[in-house]
């Protein structure tokens, strides 16, 4: 749990909602640079802060803390500025700086979509009409999802299933015993 708690919580020793973004915030930076949030007495958000380098357009100045994985991408890390951003948002010492989590989940949603990955989820905790810069002074609020085209692929989904006789068909990567025994 060390590493991942929200400042504040040391002094006020409750733990809130902006509790939550902080923690996972720490897991954003977690994979970018393929580290634990302490490691060798050094701290992830305080390691990622001093590094960081806007004007340094590929790495952000994360070069040599970075996952080699993604350092070796090249010019292909499309998006890779703006989750860094959002994840050092999640990470603000103060509670009132950091965005709410259905405003992190629709920028990181925003970021997939600029970046032509289909985000085509109709249970996404950002169904919500708040947008990520929309609390910060942004623009006018539009609704990423066509509810049209959702409703009609739902309809199409639920014949499909009355036909196939499948509709609660266990889909998970286990089988469940027949045999259930009491704890």
């Amino acid at each position: 749990m060390q590493g991942y708690l929200d400042p504040e919580y040391y002094m006020t020793q409750q733990l809130t909602e902006k509790s939550d973004v902080y923690s996972f915030g720490v897991v954003m930076l977690e994979l970018i640079a393929a580290k634990q949030p302490i490691e060798k007495g050094k701290y992830i958000v305080r390691e990622v802060r001093m590094a960081m380098d806007r004007n340094d357009e590929e790495h952000y100045g994360l070069k040599e803390i970075m996952d080699p994985g993604l350092r070796n991408m090249g010019g292909n890390l499309v998006g890779f500025g703006r989750f860094l951003e959002v994840a050092m948002q999640c990470v603000e010492e103060s509670a009132t700086e950091r965005p709410t989590m259905s405003e992190v989940v629709k920028a990181i949603e925003m970021i997939l979509q600029n970046d032509g990955v289909n985000t085509n989820s109709t249970t996404s905790a950002s169904s919500s009409a708040t947008d990520f810069g929309a609390s910060r002074g942004g623009g006018p609020l539009r609704h990423p999802y066509n509810h049209d085209v959702v409703a009609a692929k739902n309809k199409v989904d639920v014949v499909d299933n009355i036909n196939n006789n499948n509709a609660f068909d266990y889909s998970g990567g286990y089988t469940l015993s027949a045999k259930v025994e009491p704890k």
